[in-house]
């Protein structure tokens, strides 16, 4: 979880130039309904980008920032430090350092895919144990549509396919850096080197089973990259 930690390009303005990146932010802002007044979390904040978009969309809202990474803690404090609204803390998404039932929407986006296979279900818990009851999940991320070993060829033509295609639609769209990057992380993403990519059946299968519920997917157009938001409902749990 702390992959940013190596990266030192100018990440604020790396997917500028990526419209679908823009557009799965807008989606998520619109699918965090109202948090006017209202306590959210940004897990995986990195630098800020969308904990931006949240404090100006919702100036009285109490907003959290959580990223593994120093590197993007500090850069996240110099862009949102000022405000007396806005906290940014290092943690992860398997320790949150937040209260239980503290915050009424957890929101993240290209984060979770860090997480390994074997602490998705731990991940889903920490998630579900800082939402308030009925509080929203809208988790956005890269996600492939075959099951399997790393080695799997019909896994590796799924992804391959996915990465290429969205680099050839960066590249189209004059995001050449962000092109770079998508073809670049192939390999890591193919090996599983801190990348982990998967379907949205088993990180939906996580969250249900963690307690959350009405889980629905939105896929961010052009729908055949794999990039997608998952939104979902923390159960109300009856009391004996």
């Amino acid at each position: 979880m702390g992959f940013w930690d190596r990266f030192d390009g100018d990440y604020e303005s790396l997917f500028d130039r990526d419209p679908m990146y823009g557009e799965a932010l807008d989606m998520m802002l619109e699918l965090s309904g109202d948090l006017a007044g209202k306590r959210a979390l940004d897990l995986g904040c990195g630098a800020g980008v969308f904990l931006s978009r949240l404090a100006e969309a919702f100036p009285n809202a109490e907003l959290y920032g959580v990223d593994p990474s120093k590197k993007m803690v500090r850069r996240c404090e110099r862009r949102l430090g000022h405000s007396a609204r806005v906290r940014i803390l290092r943690g992860s998404a398997l320790r949150i350092p937040l209260p239980d039932e503290h915050v009424h929407a957890v929101l993240s986006n290209l984060a979770l895919h860090h997480v390994p296979p074997p602490e998705r279900p731990a991940c889903a818990r920490e998630i579900a144990r800082v939402l308030r009851p009925g509080g929203r999940l809208v988790y956005a991320d890269l996600f492939c549509d075959v099951e399997g070993p790393p080695e799997d060829p019909d896994r590796c033509r799924d992804i391959i396919q996915k990465m290429v295609g969205k680099s050839l639609y960066d590249l189209d769209h004059g995001a050449y850096r962000t092109m770079l990057l998508h073809l670049g992380d192939i390999p890591a993403v193919l090996t599983e080197d801190g990348e982990y990519f998967t379907t949205d059946r088993v990180w939906r299968e996580a969250f249900r089973e963690a307690g959350i519920e009405r889980l629905e997917v939105k896929p961010v157009p052009p729908e055949e990259f794999g990039y997608r938001i998952i939104t979902g409902i923390k159960a109300w749990t009856e009391e004996v």
